[in-house]
């Protein structure tokens, strides 16, 4: 008996992870973060490139009349993206109101709205 119930729950924590997982790859797919996003309130873009959960970035805003372009690499785990450079990290919460619509909060609640660039270029294969 002990072993039928020791089964039955290593069946259930398999069939648990794997719909996590899943779960989880839905999600990242639906965000759709490898891409470029421009800022809606300020002149700056931020460009994704990697993986859905993982990659380099490239961000550049605007201040005071001098573009400032920031470099790295970014993940996504749980609902923060964290953008990791030379001199340090950041992490921002992600709020998805639609597709291709997001916004990246601060620690300290302040929100930035990003619309992702359409882009007319199709991936046909990997070389």
């Amino acid at each position: 008996m002990p072993l039928i119930i020791t089964i039955l729950v290593t069946l259930i924590v398999i069939i648990y992870v794997r719909s996590n997982k899943r779960a989880k790859q839905q999600w990242l797919t639906t965000l759709d973060l490898p891409g470029r996003w421009v800022m809606q309130t300020a002149e700056g873009y931020l460009q994704l490139q990697g993986g859905l959960s993982e990659g380099t970035f490239t961000m550049q805003a605007e201040s005071d009349d001098e573009p400032q372009v920031r470099t790295g690499n970014w993940h996504f785990s749980g609902n923060l993206l964290v953008l990791s450079t030379q001199t340090g990290q950041r992490s921002f919460k992600v709020n998805f109101f639609r597709a291709g619509v997001l916004s990246l909060e601060d620690p300290d609640g302040t929100a930035m709205l990003y619309h992702k660039a359409a882009t007319n270029v199709v991936p046909i294969g990997t070389s």
